[in-house]
């Protein structure tokens, strides 16, 4: 397992516990208690002659880098492998180094004392062991303090306190506005995409953010990271501006990085489908229980648009489904419940923040283009039992939720019922149906190994693995909706796996063109490896992920490679495929027939 190290945290947690090992030791000798002195030995051996004072400071100064040395070890190879608490963790790892210093460093150490090579001291024998057991034991106690202080600092070594955020570095001054006009990108036909893994949602009520753009570096590297998309050969890129950094209030925003990225993206001819809000908010908004959520994102939306008018393409809320469940269901993010009412809650807001900016981005731009990603979910029944059965049906229900408010699709009358006894109000119902915002829309769907799920005997959903494919789960979406669709995000956490992967899911896409489905787009997801996505970011354990095109030092994954011929391979052939406003236009001859055939 590759890990983010943070460097920083470890050597100061590594010296912390070796002043804590002195300090208890230190006092434990002033007491009269027979304890090894390891500093004033490790002094001595330094600076022979020299005082008591000098012997310490010069003994300090091997202890504390030696202490540091061996927490980077620790955040390396150990942090987060046992299933335990921080400060048992440090302990247990305290063993490693243990049986080094106590066997083999103090004899070794004795063996170079002045005092004993002159005959003055006697040595403590091969292992450190003839001058009685205090020693060895003192050698022990004094790691398991200092594992004790290490666990219990090393820990969280991504994301960061929600209310010290980072600074981004920009060289924007004032309030300069990006060079470019307010036309419309060119149209490629097919879109192959990337994108720049962004989410930032909060964990521990809301006090530590998971910020993906941090943790993968692109803060630091996000020239590079534009450089790399173009050097694949790609137009588009999926990109989530850091909404919790910019939306900084009501009506207050900080664009000062954001125009340094659009600016560059301009220059390099990238195509942006700018995802203004994914998995998280602003500090001042809280969470998605939040009713004032929807219209302080509409004005965002709204501030946006203006401030880069030549951006077309949106995807307003990122994978609202997802987002209610982990957020309001499950409990990992953000509002951190485990409510069905707090789910519906997060819907509600969720879908109503979709509805209103993308209405207030096209009141700015009218041919705005809204690409629309939501998760590819599927429940299979285990077993032919009734309960079992009406799980997976429920579930399989529940998975439209967001998309139906979006979309004014009339619910399930389960899922109305559902609703209504979980706090939404008929009037509020009514108002998403009589909304209509599909026009420009389209239906992104995502798909990973692990979104179709199977009810076991116990009722509980376990993931199935790939069984029934992109193909067929979309095409679920595609006949409910109608809309034109995009492939919007895939990834194999197995590097090695992932050009298999890659053509598999690019086959599916195929296949389902053949049957007459409109897709304009492919992605996968994203351009650079990832960080604790192995789980869903419910903790900040550094685990990196190799997900990406190009790993965190943007060197090539054989992924990269394989995409970059996929494009080059297909690129020309799709070149004359329908542009995304004939697909749009020809969505809406299908509604307007299947409207007449319903009325009929």
């Amino acid at each position: 397992m590759i890990r983010s190290v943070a460097y920083a945290k470890a050597v100061l947690a590594g010296m912390a516990g070796a002043i804590a090992w002195e300090i208890a030791a230190r006092l434990l000798i002033w007491a009269g208690v027979p304890f090894f002195d390891l500093v004033m030995t490790l002094g001595t051996l330094v600076l022979p002659d020299a005082s008591p004072w000098a012997s310490w400071l010069a003994g300090m100064s091997v202890h504390l880098p030696v202490g540091a040395i061996w927490a980077v070890f620790y955040a390396y190879f150990f942090w987060s492998v046992l299933p335990l608490r921080p400060v048992l963790q440090g302990m247990v790892f305290a063993f490693v180094p243990m049986p080094l210093a106590i066997f083999i460093m103090h004899p070794q150490f004795d063996l170079m004392h002045p005092l004993v090579q002159s005959g003055e001291m006697s040595s403590s024998g091969l292992f450190g062991l003839s001058n009685g057991a205090h020693e060895p034991l003192s050698i022990a106690v004094g790691h398991l303090i200092w594992g004790t202080v290490l666990g219990g600092l090393y820990t969280r070594p991504v994301g960061y306190r929600a209310n010290r955020p980072p600074r981004l570095r920009s060289r924007s001054i004032g309030t300069r506005h990006p060079v470019g006009s307010a036309s419309a990108p060119p149209d490629r036909g097919f879109m192959f995409a990337t994108g720049i893994e962004c989410s930032y949602p909060t964990l521990e009520k809301g006090r530590w953010r998971m910020d993906q753009m941090e943790a993968c570096g692109h803060y630091r590297h996000w020239r590079t990271d534009l450089q790399l998309v173009r050097d694949l050969g790609l137009h588009y890129l999926r990109y989530g501006p850091p909404l919790h950094l910019i939306h900084r209030g009501p009506a207050q925003y900080d664009w000062a990085f954001l125009d340094e990225v659009t600016a560059e993206m301009q220059r390099f001819g990238i195509v942006p489908i700018m995802d203004l809000c994914h998995f998280g908010l602003p500090d001042w908004l809280q969470n998605f229980q939040n009713p004032e959520v929807p219209q302080a994102l509409a004005d965002y939306a709204r501030a946006f648009a203006r401030r880069y008018p030549w951006v077309r393409l949106y995807t307003p809320v990122n994978e609202m489904y997802v987002c209610a469940k982990l957020s309001a269901l499950e409990g990992l993010w953000n509002e951190q419940c485990r409510d069905e009412s707090a789910f519906v809650a997060a819907v509600r807001h969720l879908a109503k923040a979709n509805v209103l900016m993308m209405q207030a981005i096209a009141a700015e731009r009218p041919d705005a283009v809204f690409v629309n990603s939501e998760s590819s979910e599927f429940y299979q029944p285990c077993c032919p039992d009734p309960e079992i059965r009406r799980i997976a049906a429920f579930e399989n229900e529940r998975r439209f939720l967001p998309l139906d408010l979006l979309y004014a699709h009339p619910v399930h009358e389960d899922m109305r019922a559902y609703l209504h006894r979980h706090g939404m109000p008929d009037e509020e119902y009514a108002w998403f149906m009589q909304q209509d915002v599909r026009s420009r829309s389209i239906l992104g769907v995502d798909y990973y190994e692990w979104n179709e799920k199977l009810i076991d005997s116990a009722g509980h959903a376990q993931a199935l693995g790939e069984l029934f494919g992109w193909y067929a789960i979309a095409g679920q979406y595609y006949r409910r909706y109608r809309r034109p669709m995009m492939h919007t995000e895939t990834n194999r956490m197995d590097a090695r796996d992932g050009p298999r992967w890659l053509w598999r899911q690019w086959h599916n896409v195929e296949l389902i063109r053949q049957t007459g489905v409109p897709v304009v787009g492919f992605t996968w997801y994203s351009l650079t490896d990832q960080v604790d996505w192995d789980i869903a970011l419910r903790e900040p354990l550094g685990n990196v992920n190799p997900v990406g095109l190009f790993d965190l030092n943007r060197d090539p994954r054989v992924v990269g490679l394989a995409y970059q011929h996929l494009v080059r391979l297909f690129g020309a052939d799709l070149s004359g495929a329908p542009s995304i406003e004939a697909a749009l236009e020809e969505a809406l001859k299908v509604s307007a027939r299947e409207a007449r055939r319903i009325h009929a």
